[in-house]
C-alpha cells in the first residue's frame, strides 16, 4: 500500500506539471508517469490480493506490474530517443488538441499514446471486474472460518469499486476527447484528484483492516465419493460438533473459530468445515450465529429488558449489524 501511496503521489505530480503547461520539465518525467498510470490498479490490486492471500501467493501476482514497466520503456524509446527536444515541446503541448502532426516520429509517438489510453481503459475494466469477484469470494472463505468476520470483511470494497471506477472512466473520456474545450482541463484535473484522494483513502482505511492468521482458501469440500466408513465418520464428527456446542458452549465466545474447534473435537479444519456444509446445510459462520440467536431468545424470555448493545456481548456477537444478520437469516430459514 505505501508503494501504491507513494505512485499516486507521484503521478499527481506528474499531472500537476503538465497542465501548469511546464512542457520542458515534464518532458523529463514523461515516460516514468505513462508507467505509473498504469501502475494505479494494480497496485490496489495487490493491495487487496495482500490482505486475502499468503505472502508466497502474493509472489505471483506481481506480473500486474509489467504492462506499466513495458509502456514506460517503449515510451522512453520513442518519446526519448525519436524526438528531438523541440518536437517534444510540441508534440507535449498539442497532442490534446487534435492537430494532424506531419513528422512520422511524432505519429509513432501519438499512435502509441493512443495504445497506451486503451490500455487504461482495459485495465479500468479488467480490476474492476476482479475488485468485485475477490471480496464475494473471500467472503465465503471467512465464512467457513471465522463465527464473526467484521474485523477481516472487505465489502466496504464495493462501494468503494464503484466511485473508484466511475471516476476513472470519467477521467480517462475527458483525457481523450475534453468534451467541453476546457481549456484549463479543469474537470480533467478534478476527476485525477478525486483518483489520488481515492487512494490515499484507501491507504487510510488499510490501517483498519486486519488480514485473517490462517489461510482461508486451504478449507475444502470432502470428496463427492464417499464410502460408507467416510458416512459414519461424518456422522461421528457431527454428533461429536453437536455435542461439544450444546455442553461447552464456545459460540458465545466471539472470537472462536472453524481452527479453534476442530483442534478442540480432534479433527482437521478442512474436513471439519465440509462435515458442516454436507450435514447441517451452511457455512460455519452461520452455523455457529444459530446457535448464538437461539442462546439469546430463550435469554431475552427470561430478561426481556435486555438491549441490544448487552445481546451482543452475552450472545457471543461481534456487533449489533452481526447480530441483526444472524437474527435476519435465522428468520428467514
Amino acid at each position: 500500500m505505501g508503494f501504491g501511496l507513494l505512485n499516486a503521489f507521484f503521478v499527481f505530480l506528474a499531472n500537476y506539471i503538465y497542465f501548469y503547461k511546464l512542457f520542458e520539465t515534464y518532458s523529463y518525467v514523461h515516460s516514468l508517469h505513462i508507467a505509473t498510470v498504469l501502475w494505479i490498479f494494480p497496485s490496489i490490486y495487490l493491495y487487496i490480493k495482500s490482505i486475502v492471500e499468503s505472502e508466497k501467493q502474493l509472489k505471483k501476482e506481481f506480473w500486474h506490474f509489467l504492462p506499466g514497466f513495458v509502456f514506460g520503456i517503449t515510451s522512453a524509446i520513442l518519446f526519448g530517443l525519436l524526438l528531438s527536444h523541440d518536437e517534444k515541446i510540441y508534440y507535449l503541448s498539442n497532442y490534446r488538441s487534435g492537430v494532424q502532426f506531419e513528422s512520422q516520429n511524432i505519429k509513432m509517438v501519438s499512435v502509441f499514446r493512443s495504445t497506451d489510453v486503451l490500455l487504461i481503459v482495459g485495465q479500468v475494466i479488467y480490476y474492476s471486474v476482479k475488485f468485485i469477484q475477490i471480496p464475494n469470494k473471500y467472503q465465503l472463505e471467512l465464512n467457513e472460518e471465522y463465527s464473526n468476520i467484521e474485523n477481516f470483511s472487505i465489502n466496504w470494497l464495493k462501494w468503494f469499486n464503484v466511485s473508484f471506477v466511475s471516476i476513472g472512466l470519467l477521467c480517462v473520456s475527458f483525457y481523450m476527447f475534453n468534451p467541453f474545450h476546457e481549456k484549463n482541463d479543469f474537470f480533467l484535473i478534478l476527476f485525477l484528484f478525486s483518483i489520488s484522494a481515492f487512494i490515499w483513502v484507501l491507504g487510510i482505511w488499510s490501517f483498519k483492516q486486519k488480514k485473517p492468521e490462517v489461510v482461508l482458501d486451504s478449507i475444502q469440500e470432502l470428496s463427492a465419493e464417499n464410502s460408507d466408513s467416510l458416512k459414519i465418520k461424518e456422522e461421528e464428527l457431527a454428533k461429536s460438533l453437536m455435542a461439544y456446542f450444546e455442553k461447552e458452549k464456545p459460540y458465545l465466545q466471539p472470537d472462536l473459530t472453524l481452527t479453534t474447534v476442530s483442534k478442540v473435537i480432534g479433527t482437521n479444519r478442512t474436513y471439519l468445515s465440509a462435515v458442516i456444509n454436507s450435514n447441517f446445510g451452511v457455512n460455519f459462520n452461520v452455523f455457529v450465529n444459530q446457535f448464538r440467536v437461539r442462546y439469546i431468545e430463550d435469554y431475552l424470555k427470561q430478561y426481556p429488558k435486555t438491549t441490544k448493545e448487552e445481546l451482543v456481548d452475552i450472545g457471543g456477537f461481534g456487533s449489533i449489524s452481526s447480530l441483526k444478520r444472524a437474527m435476519k437469516k435465522v428468520d428467514n430459514n
